[in-house]
């Protein structure tokens, strides 16, 4: 395969997609407006767990512009998509709540009108009849509870483990060190909520929506409405952050479905900010225990885990949980580990994906284990680390928690960051800064994930004949910037300038069948595809030169918009190529035109890792901490693209440092929804984190033919178990839970000076 041309591959070129944004041009789903859209809104539970006795749409079906009104008979024959066979023990969704209320804003009824004010107008005017059930509001509660679903003999919707469970648990050693680590909900809160636009025509369904897998939502809407998959499109243009929030199929796009089927108009459904909020796929939602065995040298002999998952009222993503336990060893080298892992239904939103799905909890919990450990042996937690991690010759290595990590250099990872940070300076600053009275932390947070989920990648690229590109991809940007990084890898293979490739992406009707975006999976099945399609474009491309050049096509070189045979001065043009690949004059054995699509097998998971430190300080009186620094050092393999991917890392360490600090959803004991707006659920801003450093590692992974591994969530992962850490370190404290609220270090610090 050529090498690909170093000044686009590794450099930092601007976002193609970046103009259209700024001047306000880019088309989101809810710019779309047909002629005769109408627009649905749903009228939502305002109960947690009820009987619905009765529905009395008569008067919202009489209101001003209402076309229709749904209720739960309405839709009883629309099942939405299964979880796998396997699961018996999941119940089926319906669009609308089939005859009880399980969680504050469940969908009861939908109301579609010629306007969205309304809709809304006339959604208020639904009456319902709720007779109220016990509620179900937490874990430990439901865990005695009354089943929530008829036929199940728990709120345990399944029971599993892993290892010798008992023996590992009972472990002794000269260090047994146990904690519990909670993992509040959190939401994706991206800055654009999810939006579906609905339309059939000819008895073909159309979607315009915002997804992360318009493929997948392409098979659930066939599934669910029981139409060939060649008649179902879905479309999904510019997307305003999705974050896991936006990969699995909502009850309000199949209503919007179901409406524009009745009603032979275009349907649209677009989310408030607090739906999203209400009834979005929660993160995290789950509570782990660790028990951990070391010898006199530090050396981790046992870890028992135990885990706890909110899943809310039913499911809705399901395949990522085993995720967690699986990477429960996270960066160390434990031999003896065992597991259990308990699902459990309770009266809230179901648990959903969000950025790292799986990878930040068990890292969070592991991470947690070894601080205290260290602090247990009285022992610079770096060193610790630096006794248990993989070592580096031991790659490609089997986890205890089933895993096969494809390469990974953990201590030098380290070596990196403690240098950048000035670490040993930094431990000098703290002794100073405690002999005045003050409580500065430092904390690190290490961690590896598992990325690249998924068979295969698959890309298309069709040249036209003035000699432009264009590369179709299954994956699904929403905002990282695919367009320029599948371009650099296409333009750098065959020669050309970006300014002749244009990445089309998002729409079943043209994109090759494919997965979508989840997992950090794109660089390293889409960008690879990307680069294998061009490869077999480029080779089509050298024999056709060879050709005109009369030498063979071995010896010809793609560069600088021409092919030139190498070593030489003596090639043609790219657009000459082109000129004679689109004629009848093409060489025995080569069909006319210049295009290719592949699927790309996986050549496995990838593990980047990486490690964070966190410096903070905390008020005494007011128990507020203060972020003084962040350095993360980060290791994903060949990085296409090191200005994206630097943002990708912002963001992930922003959300990162959030959940450590101040995101949590939070309920009352009526399952009631109290953090239902941005008052009340706390997001970062610029003003509250401080500027990012960051450093690298290169540990290239072989499982693809970039070297890369994904970047996506690796802030989201790391950062939050330093900063948490850093806090601990600050009090002398191993039992805080977060967020870090300054209430709640308040409370610590008074139960101290007490």
């Amino acid at each position: 395969m050529e090498s690909l041309i170093p000044s686009l591959v590794g450099a930092p070129v601007q976002r193609a997609e970046d103009p259209a944004l700024v001047r306000g041009e880019a088309t989101f789903t809810d710019d779309l407006t047909p002629a005769g859209t109408l627009h649905l809104v749903v009228v939502r539970s305002p109960v947690a767990h009820a009987r619905v006795v009765a529905v009395d749409s008569s008067a919202a079906q009489a209101a001003p512009g209402v076309w229709l009104v749904l209720t739960a008979a309405d839709v009883a024959h629309i099942q939405m998509p299964p979880v796998p066979n396997e699961e018996r023990n999941i119940p089926r969704r319906f669009p609308l709540v089939q005859g009880t209320v399980l969680m504050a804003g469940d969908a009861v009824a939908a109301v579609v009108a010629a306007s969205a004010v309304e809709a809304r107008d006339a959604a208020e005017l639904v009456e319902v009849d709720y007779e109220q059930l016990e509620v179900v509001s937490d874990l430990d509660r439901a865990l005695v509870a009354t089943p929530l679903h008829p036929g199940q003999k728990s709120n345990v919707a399944y029971d599993r483990s892993k290892g010798d469970v008992e023996a590992v648990r009972d472990m002794t050693g000269a260090y047994v060190v146990s904690g519990v680590v909670d993992h509040p909900r959190v939401s994706p809160a991206p800055m654009e909520g999810r939006v579906a636009l609905a339309e059939w025509r000819d008895r073909s369904l159309h979607v315009y929506m915002t997804t992360q897998g318009p493929h997948l939502m392409q098979e659930e809407f066939a599934r669910t409405f029981a139409l060939p998959l060649n008649q179902v499109r879905v479309t999904a243009p510019f997307i305003g952050g999705a974050f896991g929030g936006k990969f699995d199929l909502a009850e309000e796009e199949v209503l919007a479905a179901e409406a524009a089927r009745r009603l032979g108009r275009p349907v649209k459904w677009t989310e408030t900010r607090r739906e999203h909020l209400l009834t979005v796929g929660h993160g995290r939602a789950m509570r782990g225990m660790y028990r951990l065995v070391a010898a006199a040298s530090g050396k981790i002999q046992g870890l028992f885990l135990d885990w706890l998952i909110d899943l809310g009222c039913r499911h809705r993503y399901y395949g990522f949980q085993p995720i967690t336990p699986r990477m429960g060893t996270g960066t160390y080298d434990i031999a003896n580990y065992a597991w259990r892992m308990r699902g459990v239904w309770t009266n809230r939103t179901p648990r959903g994906i969000y950025r790292g799905a799986g990878r930040p909890e068990a890292t969070l919990t592991i991470e947690r284990a070894i601080d205290h450990l260290a602090s247990e042996m009285g022992v610079d937690p770096a060193e610790v680390r630096r006794l248990n991690f993989v070592p580096e010759g031991s790659f490609p290595y089997k986890s205890a928690g089933g895993y096969t990590y494809d390469s990974g250099r953990y201590e030098a990872n380290l070596d990196c960051l403690l240098e950048v940070a000035g670490y040993g300076g930094l431990r000098q600053q703290q002794i100073e800064a405690r002999a005045q009275g003050r409580l500065v932390g430092i904390g690190l947070g290490s961690y590896v994930e598992v990325c690249g989920f998924e068979d295969w990648g698959a890309a298309r690229i069709q040249v036209s004949p003035d000699g432009s590109v264009t590369v179709f991809v299954e994956t699904q940007d929403q905002g990282q910037g695919h367009r320029t990084t599948f371009a650099q890898i296409v333009a750098a293979r065959l020669g050309l300038n970006l300014a002749q490739i244009r990445v089309e992406q998002g729409d079943t009707g043209s994109a090759p069948y494919g997965y979508g975006t989840s997992g950090s999976r794109s660089v390293a099945h889409g960008g690879a595809a990307a680069l294998a399609v061009a490869s077999r474009l480029a080779e089509k491309v050298q024999r056709l030169a060879g050709h005109m050049l009369e030498v063979d096509s071995a010896d010809v070189e793609l560069v600088g918009g021409r092919a030139r045979v190498r070593g030489t001065d003596m090639g043609v043009d790219w657009q000459r190529v082109v000129d004679l690949a689109f004629t009848t004059k093409v060489p025995p054995g080569e069909e006319p035109g210049l295009e290719a699509e592949i699927r790309l097998p996986s050549g496995g998971y990838n593990f980047p890792f990486g490690i964070h430190l966190a410096l903070v300080e905390v008020d005494r009186e007011t128990g507020a901490v203060r972020l003084d620094r962040l350095v993360a050092v980060d290791d994903a393999g060949v990085i296409i693209n090191p200005m994206l991917a630097d943002g990708q890392r912002h963001g992930g360490l922003a959300q990162g440092v959030s959940q450590a600090l101040w995101e949590t959803i939070r309920y009352d004991e009526n399952g009631n929804l109290l953090t239902s707006t941005f008052v009340d659920y706390l997001v970062p801003t610029a003003t509250t984190l401080p500027s990012f450093e960051l450093a690298e590692t290169l540990t290239a992974t072989p499982t693809n033919a970039l070297g890369a591994k994904g970047i996506g969530e690796a802030g989201a992962v790391g950062s939050t178990p330093a900063v948490v850490n850093a806090v601990c370190d600050a009090l002398g404290r191993q039992d805080l839970q977060i967020p870090l609220t300054p209430e709640t270090l308040w409370r610590a610090l008074a139960r101290v000076d007490s």
